[in-house]
């Protein structure tokens, strides 16, 4: 496999520096013209590198190229969204807090992320001068976005109590914020974190309701004709998108190894290991000898806990889980809430338990208090360009990501295996 290696600049990501102690007006003097890939081109090759902070991350199509001229990115609604703009190429497809801050900086808040209240710390903000949009929006600009949800009629369980900083979750409405999840590599029938979205094991279908939710909504459309939804649904299903370069590496696909998008296209949704760098067992590269290895601690039982990686991200060579189940892996603790993150405690009718949620997850959606913080395993590949990770963004990088599992799940690893585990899944 032959690649023409053209590096691209997801964007110019300024102001990554700048926190809220910064008045934005200055922030916006010291912003430069942001470039959007999908503004200046109407279509890019397959495999074009985007830069992220391990390397490049690319996407592959099997029409041949990745196209921005369809009904994905266009505004099918009043405020001027569209897919695109919560769900970016350049950073993995999905929204990272330092893009949606240079979306702020380049153009004073006025971007169509920021054009109304739909997401905003909220519902009621301010949002007539910058320095209101700014104040207004510090949960957008981590790349998190509004979630409302009342609680379902059919429950066996009460919300008996709520601390929430923006005021604004009412006894029979919930109101917190989350990550956006990624539109590509989408294998798994379960759609949406916490399931909100799926019908059945029909991938498509879920898709499709997905779709005409958004448009109606983050949109602020009318229903949608079925052909824009087919076309939106059919181009999310096309695209894979994986890391395809790391520093002190060299590309993911090279000396027998199977990482990149291209790869992954042709990978069938079935159960099984990671292989793709079996290769590397006995590559004379010191740092591709421990991606392998990393592969395999992924893979394989970590004797002190008694699990493994591959357990619950169970589809072979993509991380999702095979069955569609939905696990609490202990994301929803409030002791990892920030200051500015609702906490809810709910109470079983049945047993008289009590949980305590940042965000409630599946539980919330089909009434059960035994699903409640269960959350959609996510897909592994191109992880690199999308930090923080989990749903509510409470690890900053990969190594977090380890530390996490460490605390939640049990599992123990040296030193050295750590690195060896961060060193893989930067190659996903």
């Amino acid at each position: 496999m032959s690649h023409k290696f053209i590096p691209v600049s997801s964007c110019i990501l300024v102001g990554l520096s700048i926190g809220a102690c910064v008045a934005p007006e200055q922030a916006v003097e010291q912003a430069e013209q942001g470039i959007f890939i999908e503004e200046f081109f109407d279509e890019i090759p397959n495999n074009v590198p985007f830069l992220n902070a391990h390397g490049f991350a690319a996407t592959f199509s099997p029409v041949g190229n990745v196209s921005f001229q369809n009904s994905f990115f266009m505004a099918q609604g009043a405020n001027g969204r569209h897919c695109g703009t919560c769900h970016a190429p350049e950073v993995g497809w999905s929204l990272t807090g330092p893009m949606a801050t240079a979306m702020f900086l380049t153009t004073q808040g006025t971007h169509p992320l920021f054009a109304n209240n739909l997401d905003t710390d909220t519902p009621t903000a301010d949002l007539s001068t910058v320095e209101a949009r700014w104040n207004a929006t510090t949960m957008l600009r981590q790349g998190k976005f509004a979630r409302k949800a009342a609680l379902p009629a059919t429950r066996d369980y009460d919300l008996v109590g709520v601390v929430d900083p923006f005021g604004v979750t009412t006894p029979a409405t919930l109101f917190w914020f989350r990550r956006p999840m990624p539109t590509s590599n989408l294998r798994s029938p379960i759609v949406h974190a916490d399931s909100q979205m799926t019908l059945g094991t029909d991938v498509r279908a879920g898709l499709m309701k997905q779709i005409r939710a958004n448009i109606i909504n983050a949109q602020q459309g009318q229903p949608p004709l079925d052909p824009v939804v087919e076309e939106i649904a059919d181009y999310e299903l096309e695209l894979s998108h994986a890391q395809l370069y790391l520093w002190n590496v060299g590309m993911l696909d090279a000396d027998g190894a199977r990482g990149g998008p291209e790869h992954l296209d042709a990978q069938p949704f079935v159960a099984g290991r990671f292989d793709l760098y079996d290769a590397w067992q006995t590559s004379s590269s010191s740092k591709r000898r421990q991606i392998w290895r990393g592969q395999e601690l992924f893979n394989n039982v970590n004797p002190p806990s008694g699990r493994r990686c591959g357990g619950c991200h169970s589809a072979a060579n993509i991380g999702l889980n095979i069955n569609g189940t939905l696990f609490d892996i202990g994301t929803s603790n409030p002791a990892l809430a920030n200051p500015d993150m609702a906490v809810f405690t709910f109470q079983s009718r049945v047993t008289g338990a009590l949980i305590q949620s940042t965000d409630p997850g599946w539980g919330l959606r089909d009434g059960q208090f035994a699903h409640l913080n269960r959350f959609k395993t996510p897909n592994l590949r191109g992880m690199a360009a999308r930090a923080p990770y989990f749903h509510g963004g409470s690890a900053a990088d990969l190594p977090a990501v380890v530390k996490h599992y460490e605390g939640a799940l049990g599992f123990d690893f040296t030193s050295a295996e750590e690195a060896d585990l961060i060193a893989f899944l930067k190659a996903l």
